[in-house]
C-alpha cells in the first residue's frame, strides 16, 4: 500500500509540474515571444515562403484581444501592453492585414491575417519608390 501512495504522489507531482510548464509556455507566448510562418514569397531571398520566425513581442508590447470574437468576424477591441523598445530599419515586422470598410473614412484590420515585411523607413523618413526600388 505504501508503494502505491508513493507512485500516486509522484504522478500528482509530475502532473502538477507539467500543468505549470504549460501555463508558463502559454504566458510566454502571449506576452513575450511567438512564432509566425512566412505566408508568401515576398521576403525572398532572405526569408522563404513557409519559413518560421520568432517574434519578440516585448519590443512594442503584446496585443490583447478576444480571439473568439475575431474568429466570428466581429469587431474587437485591441489593448497593447507597454513595450520596451522601438523598431529599427531592416527589422522584420509582423502586422495585420488592413482593408477598407464600406465607408471611405475607415480602415479595418483583420486580426487573424498577418503580413511579414521588412521595415524600410521610420517616422520622419522620406521614402521614394522608383522602378520597384526604394530610396
Amino acid at each position: 500500500m505504501n508503494v502505491i501512495k508513493k507512485i500516486i504522489a509522484k504522478f500528482v507531482d509530475l502532473a502538477f509540474y507539467m500543468f505549470l510548464g504549460v501555463v508558463v509556455l502559454f504566458l510566454m507566448q502571449l506576452f513575450c515571444f511567438t512564432s509566425f510562418r512566412i505566408p508568401s514569397d515576398s521576403m525572398e531571398p532572405a526569408l522563404k515562403d513557409g519559413d518560421r520566425i520568432l517574434v519578440n513581442k516585448m519590443i512594442k508590447g503584446a496585443r490583447l484581444f478576444d480571439v473568439f470574437a475575431a474568429l466570428d468576424n466581429e469587431d474587437v477591441t485591441i489593448r497593447r501592453m507597454p513595450g520596451w523598445g522601438s523598431f529599427q530599419r531592416n527589422d522584420i515586422l509582423v502586422f495585420n492585414f488592413p482593408y477598407q470598410m464600406n465607408r471611405w473614412d475607415s480602415v479595418r484590420m483583420d486580426v487573424m491575417q498577418y503580413y511579414v515585411k521588412r521595415c524600410v523607413a521610420l517616422p520622419g523618413d522620406t521614402l521614394e519608390i522608383r522602378g520597384g526600388f526604394y530610396k
